[in-house]
């Protein structure tokens, strides 16, 4: 009677522990398909929501490269630091997406400060020994001829934008009607690539916002 019990109870008790070895092994695997749900690089990106004029991951590679949007977005907030200029510019390793310098309009300090300058300026004072080659530049506008030429002899790689010169003139904006294509174009020592439409609707809106003033002489 005790044999018979003690086996009893053996056989129970192996049962359990074979019960809870399985529930213990499901939720192992549901927790490993539901991290799996997570984008990797999700914690990585937060920086992204930062507020305008606080680097984003500048310095710091991500796990994740952001994307093209994700950079241009960061170039809007820039933006938005001087609504009625809302010209932002971002510059960031191509290879592993580390934002090296961010810029944006400062022309009411001196009348050659667009985004694009003010990032260079910047990458070259804290990088003096950067490889300008394996850079991006993304702009919240097509660059200006002086831009684009800043851009042709710093060695940067890829240019994206986001509102193109034409839609600026449409819209009222003062614009040397000389396209960026064209000034890489005659520009025989390097290869500059010229990509624009990011995220444009975004940035048509910004100088569709901005109050008339200087350089925008007329509303339309």
């Amino acid at each position: 009677m005790t044999t018979s019990t003690g086996r009893a109870q053996a056989i129970e008790g192996g049962a359990i522990d074979r019960r809870g070895f399985l529930s213990r092994a499901m939720l192992g695997t549901a927790g490993v398909i539901a991290a799996s749900l997570v984008p990797r690089g999700f914690g990585s990106m937060g920086a992204l929501a930062v507020e305008a004029g606080t680097p984003m991951s500048q310095g710091t590679p991500s796990r994740q490269k952001p994307s093209h949007e994700d950079f241009m977005r960061r170039a809007i907030a820039l933006a938005t630091q001087v609504p009625e200029l809302p010209f932002g510019a971002v510059i960031a390793r191509r290879a592993t997406g580390e934002i090296v310098a961010e810029g944006w309009n400062r022309s009411s300090e001196s009348p050659t400060l667009h985004g694009e300058i003010d990032g260079i300026n910047r990458c070259a004072a804290a990088h003096r020994s950067i490889d300008w080659t394996g850079l991006d530049l993304y702009t919240t506008a097509e660059p200006c001829p002086m831009c684009q030429g800043a851009i042709e002899w710093a060695g940067i790689g890829t240019v994206y934008y986001g509102t193109s010169i034409p839609y600026l003139k449409e819209r009222g904006w003062w614009q040397i009607d000389i396209r960026a294509e064209e000034v890489a174009r005659r520009t025989p020592f390097r290869q500059t690539r010229i990509v624009g439409g990011i995220l444009e609707a975004e940035c048509n809106a910004l100088f569709d916002a901005a109050p008339k003033g200087r350089f925008k002489m007329k509303d339309r």
